[in-house]
């Protein structure tokens, strides 16, 4: 079976969310070992790490989703609003954590929010 990748900017979109979800998953490792979270209580600590956990699970399946775009293009309405929406999340989540002060997250969501809605306007069927 060949593969073909008609959209080489999801597909560059593919593999920067898998990245995305190594460091974010990386980076909760590191942020769980901050001594002030053992004073939260149980339930939101564990709100926290679970939390964390389904935001890395959540770039590898926009990863995967990426990888088909870059093979199909987007298709429909649905295709179009959820690359929307994935490229509205990446840019205020970059938003959020420049003025939190944590610039090199910020820089690397709005990369990939360049990458990803660039992909998804040369992809639209």
């Amino acid at each position: 079976m060949t593969s073909t990748t008609k959209h080489p900017l999801l597909l560059a979109a593919a593999i920067a969310h898998g990245l995305l979800s190594l460091g974010h998953t990386t980076k909760g490792f590191e942020q769980f070992k901050h001594p002030t979270l053992n004073q939260l209580p149980a339930a939101l600590k564990g709100a926290i790490k679970a939390g964390w956990y389904e935001g890395s699970v959540f770039f590898a399946i926009v990863g995967i989703l990426n990888y088909k775009w870059s093979q199909t293009g987007l298709l429909d309405i649905a295709d179009k609003s959820i690359a929307g929406l994935l490229t509205t999340l990446l840019f205020g989540a970059g938003t959020s954590y420049y003025r939190s002060g944590d610039k090199p997250t910020a820089i690397i969501l709005s990369l990939v929010g360049i990458i990803q809605a660039l992909g998804a306007r040369n992809a639209a069927v």
